[in-house]
Order: C-alpha cells, then structure tokens, then sequence
C-alpha cells in the first residue's frame, strides 16, 4: 500500500508480548489503530475466534482493512517501509540499506534465540518441563551477542549512523528483558536507556 494510504490497523496485543514491538513502532509512526487485548495465560489465544485471525494462537497479529500479518519482524519492516518519509528505514538505494536489514534478521535470530531459550526454561516452563541445563549454554552465546552489539555501536545512538530506525525497535524489545545484566556493557546500558526514555516508547507501555 502506498504511503498515506488510509488504513484500519487493529493490532491484536498482550503487554509483554512481541506485540509490543509493533505497538511501538505504531506510535513511533503517529499512526491511529486499535488495540485488541488477547490473554494468552487464560488461552484466548486458543479460541476459535483467534485461531481464524493467527492460526499459531500466538501474538501479534495485525489486520490492515480486511486483511491480517503476523510475526513481529515482518510486521515492524512493513509498517516503517508503508511510510517511507516516517524515516523508519533507510530507502531502498541507501548505502545503509544492507546494514538495517542485517540488524532486523539479527534480531530475531541470533539474538533472540539464546534469550528466548533463558526467559522460557528459567521463567515460563514449569519444573518438570524445564531443562536448566541449557540455561548455562545460551547465556554463553548471549554474552558474546552482548559483545558484539557493544562493539558495533561504538559511539553511536543507535545501531545505524542513520540514526533510530525500526532495527532498534527489534533489537530493544529483546534487550530489555536483560537490562539489569548490561552493567559490564556501558554502550549497550547506555542504549537501552536511551531507547526507553523516547516518547514513542512510553506511550507504548501505557
């Protein structure tokens, strides 16, 4: 859809959730929508009625008019790329281009792949489901993921000398499950503090 195009956006959303990122870049891009609060701990997300909308029963979902997204990486690039002069992402013909797409991928690859894992076997499996030896392995490979970010911020803001784009909305929604463990990584604090302190980010947490 073009840019300016009116559009009804019905985000399906749990605080918390991956939805979250979507809501965020929502409000970083002004845009009106609607919220659709799904309690995935009573198993709405289970319902019929949802199940029609994300056959996963998962979050998010967004409908745009009559039709639904899902996954939140695709939904964030989506709505950064529909409003191109939002300034979400690089144009298609810039330089940094490749380097936002990397950090988007990123994201929910590696690094969301070890946090996942501690978050799930650490705080959401029960007991006899969970499998605390892997908890040891994947904080191994976030630490290094962690050093790797540090290093590629350098000096900067944020991840691109672009300047904020969508990249840190998938970057910062994962990194700040683990804000109290950046102490030994001051550009990455420092980063997360900054991104959590941007009115589009507050607004979405309300």
């Amino acid at each position: 859809m073009k840019e300016g195009g009116n559009m009804e956006l019905t985000l399906y959303y749990q605080p918390g959730s991956r939805a979250q990122r979507v809501r965020w870049a929502l409000e970083e891009l002004g845009l009106e929508y609607r919220l659709q609060h799904i309690d995935l701990h009573k198993g709405e997300g289970k319902s019929p009625d949802y199940l029609a909308i994300h056959p996963l029963g998962q979050l998010p979902a967004l409908r745009v008019n009559d039709e639904v997204m899902i996954e939140s990486g695709a939904i964030v690039q989506w709505l950064a790329e529909a409003y191109p002069d939002r300034g979400l992402a690089p144009a298609h013909d810039s330089p940094q281009r490749r380097e936002f797409l990397q950090w988007m991928y990123f994201s929910v690859t590696s690094l969301e792949w070890p946090a996942w894992e501690i978050v799930l076997h650490q705080k959401i499996l029960p007991e006899n489901l969970a499998v605390k030896e892997i908890i040891p392995f994947a904080k191994k490979k976030l630490e290094s993921i962690f050093k790797t970010l540090e290093q590629s911020l350098g000096g900067r803001d944020y991840i691109l000398d672009y300047g904020f784009s969508a990249a840190d909305i998938m970057l910062g929604y994962i990194l700040m499950w683990f804000k109290a463990e950046l102490d030994t990584y001051p550009a990455l604090l420092s980063y997360v503090e900054r991104l959590q302190q941007r009115p589009a980010y507050i607004k979405s947490k309300a």
